[in-house]
């Protein structure tokens, strides 16, 4: 086929999968908004509540794979102290309203948004504790996979780990550590992540809280 007509024919199918795709946001937006998932993660993903993680803007094919993981039941966690049940219940609990095209929806729903700005810290967090986070990020090299700053995952599923919630952060992090959570690609973490202290985490934790990737 000639180059102009190959042009040609991928500009028109380009054309014919635009619906599609705009069909499948607006059903994703659907299932997000009445299956309860932003009783926890907020309005358009972007102002989770407690300690949950703000899923706005996050990599496509990570969301996908942890709703699949989370509905089969291979993401297993911490519990949460505060009503003796795994942090990930109340997603499991729902689970049996949504089937795996709705989750693809739903994934493809909150990639396409823009993700909020980090949540208000008060007090602040110590400088120190924040410098020190972004030493221990650095030199244990966390940014191989999810890029400087946690702002540039180097593949599609892994997540974008700027701006999260520092409780989530530090959860996930000492359960990848503690081998908790081992769903998928958690386990290629443990390498980096087993000679992490607990005052790694929390400084890394710390720093990554605060790095906004609304501006950009």
């Amino acid at each position: 086929m000639r180059p102009i007509l190959k042009s040609l024919f991928a500009a028109a199918l380009a054309l014919t999968t635009l619906p599609a795709f705009a069909d499948d946001i607006a059903d994703g937006k659907k299932v997000y908004m009445t299956k309860s998932c932003m009783a926890c993660h907020g309005m358009k993903g972007a102002k989770p509540v407690l300690s949950y993680p703000m899923l706005a803007g996050q990599n496509e094919k990570y969301l996908l794979q942890q709703l699949k993981d989370i509905k089969a039941g291979k993401r297993l966690g911490t519990v949460d102290p505060a009503n003796n049940a795994p942090y990930v219940q109340g997603m499991v609990d729902i689970m049996h309203l949504v089937d795996e095209n709705d989750l693809k929806k739903v994934a493809k729903y909150l990639a396409s948004l823009p993700p909020g700005a980090p949540k208000p810290v008060d007090p602040p967090h110590d400088p120190a504790l924040v410098e020190a986070g972004e030493k221990a990020f650095n030199s244990l090299g966390c940014k191989s996979c999810h890029g400087v700053e946690g702002k540039k995952p180097t593949a599609k599923n892994y997540p974008f780990i700027a701006g999260l919630n520092a409780e989530y952060l530090a959860r996930a992090m000492t359960e990848m550590r503690d081998k908790v959570r081992v769903n998928g690609q958690s386990k290629l973490m443990f390498g980096t992540i087993k000679k992490a202290k607990d005052e790694d985490i929390t400084a890394i934790a710390a720093w990554l809280s605060q790095i906004d990737r609304s501006a950009e």
